[in-house]
């Protein structure tokens, strides 16, 4: 039987989630019932306005509005840390579902999630030893200039460091080029770096038909932007949906690219709901603030977390949804084993979405691929362990024969 239907324990849930300055300020105007049901029965709080006002050890009299189902083993995993609302709830991953009003539970997801984190603090002592933080990043003094470019007859906004061989940078769903901006300091003493806005993204224009929904999309636009920008055989780099991107680059043009980065990239990704793109039109940046949040790894110092979510906040819904619908919608199996340029496979072992697994038989399919491993480190490594991830970089395009350096 799990804790949370015990009375003592559901009080102290209750007493850490109304000490949490966080989630009262979610809660704030929330009013309703949260059911967390298990194997063997229910429980219930009452939240009035950013306060925990009733615990039901066996669930409260007037039912509940959102419910959270899941077996006793799933939820021990919760309370014992080892998962957090977007994964436990992410199909494949995790075994808890939602039940009652689900629209609900993601207008607040903010109150979900951190009730969550919450849940694996209570009876639990702050004995931890200090988290030896990832260091900060070293920045190469050269200036960061930005450009913008027509390609196609959208209006493209790019940042460029440093000369050298040129090193495009493709960011994340719902990021821009800011993401880069560690890279664009600490790679530009060897390399050209160029950080780019997707269409629809930060400074960049939006198309007339809409944000993207495909990352072959994505692919055949930025095809077009590097030859407008004169780039002969530029290694390329992205992260998450980039780094799905830049192997579907490598697979349609084999001989294009010196060099390959795919940071918390694979070949493949799994559909998500339509309801949970829907979702995203209602509450996307508390959402996706909330999912990238879940993400970040327990090396990365405060600020750098906080820098993560804010980054990704930005993003309009409407965009956000079409990030995520070809980001989701992505299979590449079948093709990146025609990639021809030294590729490597980055990740953060604190990423539970891209895992190694995954990163694994990506490089399977890939002939000569490497990974590379940063501990302590989440879904943005290049924002959370800037130094590491240059440092890892540049060995590799080092490797690979993209440097005027040895």
């Amino acid at each position: 039987m799990t804790l949370i239907n015990d009375a003592k324990w559901l009080s102290q849930f209750a007493d850490e989630l109304n000490g949490d300055a966080d989630w009262t300020a979610a809660a704030r105007y929330f009013d309703g019932r949260i059911q967390f049901k298990h194997s063997t029965g229910f429980s219930t709080l009452a939240v009035l306005a950013g306060k925990v006002v009733a615990v039901y050890p066996e669930g409260s009299p007037l039912g509940a509005d959102i419910i959270v189902s899941g077996a006793d083993d799933e939820w021990q995993r919760v309370l014992d840390g080892k998962i957090d609302w977007f994964e436990a709830l992410s199909p494949g991953l995790g075994k808890l579902e939602l039940e009652g009003n689900v629209v609900a539970a993601w207008q607040y997801v903010d109150v979900m999630a951190r009730a969550f984190d919450a849940m694996k603090r209570v009876g639990k002592a702050n004995n931890n030893p200090p988290v030896s933080y990832s260091p900060g990043p070293k920045p190469s003094g050269k200036e960061t200039v930005g450009r913008y470019i027509t390609v196609d007859g959208v209006r493209v906004y790019y940042e460029e460091s440093g000369e050298g061989r040129p090193l495009v940078c493709f960011h994340a769903a719902s990021q821009d080029s800011l993401m880069y901006r560690h890279v664009l300091d600490g790679l530009s003493d060897e390399f050209r770096v160029i950080a780019i806005d997707a269409p629809g993204h930060s400074k960049s224009e939006l198309p007339e038909s809409g944000p993207f929904h495909s990352l072959t999309r994505h692919a055949e636009f930025n095809e077009h932007l590097m030859e407008a920008l004169g780039l002969e055989k530029p290694a390329i780099m992205g992260c998450s949906m980039g780094g799905n991107l830049v192997l579907e680059l490598g697979a349609r043009r084999p001989d294009a690219y010196s060099a390959i980065i795919s940071a918390e990239g694979a070949d493949f990704t799994p559909t998500v709901s339509e309801f949970f793109l829907d979702m995203l039109l209602m509450n996307g940046p508390e959402i996706i603030g909330a999912w990238s949040r879940s993400m970040t790894g327990n090396r990365t110092p405060p600020d750098r977390a906080r820098e993560v979510v804010w980054q990704i906040s930005r993003t309009t819904p409407q965009v956000m949804k079409g990030d995520l619908t070809g980001y989701a919608n992505f299979d590449q199996r079948q093709q990146v084993g025609k990639i021809k340029a030294p590729v490597l496979l980055l990740r953060g072992d604190a990423d539970w979405l891209v895992y190694q697994e995954k990163v694994e038989e990506t490089a399977s399919r890939i002939p000569g691929s490497k990974i590379a491993v940063l501990a302590g480190t989440g879904h943005y490594p290049m924002t959370e362990n800037p130094l590491e991830f240059c440092d890892t970089v540049r060995a590799f395009l080092r490797e690979a024969g993209h440097s005027h350096v040895g």
